[in-house]
């Protein structure tokens, strides 16, 4: 029984290997193309596998979609709720919780940026709509603890949050305004609007 086992592992372990490379290549072929217009022919052949193993792995976006986005989490490490304490310390100030917090969030899109343009159609994709969904819940949650002290009401969560979203972050880039300028003119605007 032991050759049999030491087969199955090998077999196990190159079926991981083969997904984990059309994982890979399919996530660097939507950060160039797009969801939509990467064909299960491009992913083959980037991965160096043949189009049915693709089909084989993950029949359709429903599949892939989630084992990118699982990547993409491994590779940004995105900010998560349970890391609030962290982000927004123990700062009894509302000014510092936010220069935290909008720090954390503006790392993060800066590591993750080529894999949040996320284009009008594959905002329909459900596995993408369900990761937008726990993001702002993401953001929502963090937003909150950081505004704790003042004791925020549920819609200066949700505009602050809706303010920390990373297309707000982009359109300061594409304006040319750095990182920094960009960090800075939040927590100005945030703190006049909450005062």
């Amino acid at each position: 029984m032991a050759p049999r086992k030491y087969q199955m592992d090998k077999r196990g372990a190159a079926l991981e290997e083969t997904r984990r490379r059309i994982v890979e290549a399919t996530l660097a072929l939507h950060s160039e193309k797009g969801m939509f217009d990467t064909s299960w022919k491009d992913i083959a052949q980037r991965a160096d596998v043949s189009v049915t193993t693709v089909y084989k792995h993950f029949p359709s976006l429903d599949e892939l979609v989630p084992a990118c986005g699982a990547l993409i989490m491994a590779i940004t490490d995105p900010p998560a709720i349970e890391d609030a304490p962290r982000i927004v310390g123990d700062a009894p100030a509302v000014e510092d919780r936010l220069r935290s917090l909008i720090s954390a969030l503006f790392d993060f899109y800066e590591r993750a940026e080529p894999y949040l343009e996320i284009g009008a159609k594959e905002r329909l994709l459900p596995a993408v709509q369900a990761w937008e969904a726990g993001m702002q819940a993401t953001r929502d949650g963090l937003s909150r603890e950081a505004l704790r002290p003042v004791e925020p009401d549920e819609r200066t969560v949700q505009a602050v949050s809706a303010l920390l979203a990373f297309p707000v972050y982009r359109s300061l880039q594409r304006h040319d305004i750095s990182r920094e300028q960009a960090g800075e003119v939040m927590h100005e605007m945030l703190l006049g609007w909450l005062r």
